[in-house]
């Protein structure tokens, strides 16, 4: 069972710094409410205020499967189809926009990078039409620096990420479901003289500054195939995942390279090590009746640590299981504002101890989440997480926010805005109050900038400083 302790402390009011906090607080509430505008808010409220106990219903299976967290490949006929048409590859043609892109309004129609995306986003079109394979291509850039950190710590880094992604839908059969392939390539990068830990220099034990930023610098982070079977309702599958993909994932802060940057909003602190982790293991997801789900997963918690690919930690004893159960539900008759509910549950034997020590350390995490759409480009969500101490590196978490896409009108520009408050599993740590928000600028047809700000009170690390860190963030992410 987890910790009696833990849920007492649950209980308890998290307070802010208001000296510390109010003013970046005011500024990024005036920014999101300023982005979101009158109508929103207002269809919002009527919607909340007329919808009827009959009216809200739970959603319809392709919502279940799309808000469910799993990957079904959407926009693509299967490979193994007769009715696949000709495609022809032209590579000179003009692309604009990635492809699947949808509408954007670059701030600039000058694109520098048109002479190497276009050909690339032509062979993804073909990529798409004649091998039924989607892919994903983009480079990401994060530039931070602290306004304090521990003494003798250096105070900004540089980080950069390459990713290729490939999703190749092999086949889907009427009555039964699809069956695909994924896979992801990496290489990470931290540009700093000194390899610089920004967390670790700024006193975040526990938050990580830059989540963008990995420790090994070209690697493979997803490998798996999965099955459905009855019209999808049951997917399965098995290989190199990322736990969090699978359970409890929060969609309106689940990408650090165009989202939320801090590790409390993307993913969270207070589950056992690995969920984070891209590991070897299996999935599956059942979908009883339309708007009712359930997820599992079974991984080996250690894998991240293997130089070969994460595969030969299957068989060393040491397990991560979970469950997540949800609901999906629509707010009266308006298909745009869904909704999703759901509490996730896993037990480990791999603490927090048990890298150094190989030895099995036996605990329990949850994590609750309620997430809304309250106009079909701004969501809000909930979370709290509960760890018991040895396996995790916070023992509880709580956050709130919410991410609007579209901002001020302009199709594909973004802003965010997220708090947190998280308590360490390091005894005589501080508990960690932490505000970030970020607006992201479509630039050119290729290019996003994004603004981030973050502000950590209270640093868990007692040697440093209490009261406000600030970290400014800069972010471009090139996508081809």
């Amino acid at each position: 069972m987890v910790n009696l302790n833990l849920l007492i402390r649950s209980s308890q009011c998290f307070v802010f710094d208001a000296t510390a906090l109010s003013g970046a607080l005011l500024a990024a509430l005036f920014c999101v409410s300023a982005a979101v505008g009158d109508d929103a808010t207002n269809r919002f409220l009527k919607a909340l205020s007329t919808a009827s106990v009959g009216e809200t219903r739970l959603g319809t299976l392709r919502e279940t499967q799309d808000f469910g967290t799993f990957w079904l490949v959407p926009n693509v006929e299967p490979f193994f189809d007769a009715q696949k048409s000709f495609i022809h590859l032209a590579m000179d043609a003009p692309q604009a926009v990635p492809i699947n892109e949808g509408r954007i309004d670059p701030l600039i129609s000058f694109d520098p990078f048109s002479p190497i995306a276009s050909p690339l986003r032509n062979l993804k079109l073909w990529m798409r039409e004649r091998l039924s394979v989607k892919t994903d291509l983009y480079n990401c850039t994060v530039a931070q620096q602290a306004s304090s950190s521990i003494a003798g710590q250096v105070r900004g880094a540089v980080s950069n990420r390459f990713s290729y992604r490939i999703d190749w839908k092999a086949w889907e059969i009427a009555g039964v479901g699809l069956g695909s392939i994924t896979a992801q390539f990496r290489a990470n990068n931290n540009w700093s003289a000194q390899n610089v830990d920004l967390s670790a220099a700024v006193g975040s034990n526990i938050v990580f500054v830059d989540s963008a930023e990995n420790s090994s610098d070209v690697f493979l982070t997803r490998l798996f195939a999965q099955q459905g079977f009855c019209d999808d309702r049951i997917l399965i599958g098995a290989g190199k995942i990322l736990p969090n993909d699978t359970t409890a994932v929060n969609f309106f802060a689940d990408d650090e390279t165009s989202q939320f940057l801090a590790s409390c909003f993307d993913g969270g602190d207070a589950m056992p090590i690995g969920w984070n982790s891209y590991l070897p293991g299996a999935f599956a997801q059942f979908i009883p009746v339309d708007g009712v789900y359930v997820n599992t997963l079974l991984t080996s918690p250690l894998g991240e640590l293997n130089s070969g690919g994460g595969f030969g930690t299957v068989g060393d004893g040491f397990y991560l299981v979970g469950a997540e159960a949800g609901v999906v539900a629509a707010l009266g008759a308006d298909t745009d504002l869904i909704g999703r509910y759901s509490i996730f549950v896993c037990n480990t034997n791999a603490g927090t101890d048990t890298v150094s020590t190989n030895n099995k350390q036996y605990g329990n995490a949850m994590a609750l989440i309620a997430q809304q759409f309250i106009d079909r480009d701004l969501g809000v969500w909930i979370s709290y997480q509960l760890s018991d101490a040895n396996i995790s590196p916070a023992t509880q978490e709580t956050t709130f926010g919410g991410s609007l896409e579209n901002a001020f009108g302009r199709h594909g520009d973004g802003v965010g805005l997220g708090l947190s408050w998280t308590d360490s599993s390091t005894t005589g740590d501080r508990q960690q109050k932490t505000i970030e928000t970020y607006y992201r600028l479509r630039l050119t047809g290729s290019l996003e900038l994004t603004a981030d700000l973050q502000l950590i009170d209270d640093p868990s690390n007692p040697q440093a400083k209490g009261g406000a860190t600030w970290v400014f963030g800069l972010r471009s992410k090139i996508k081809f």
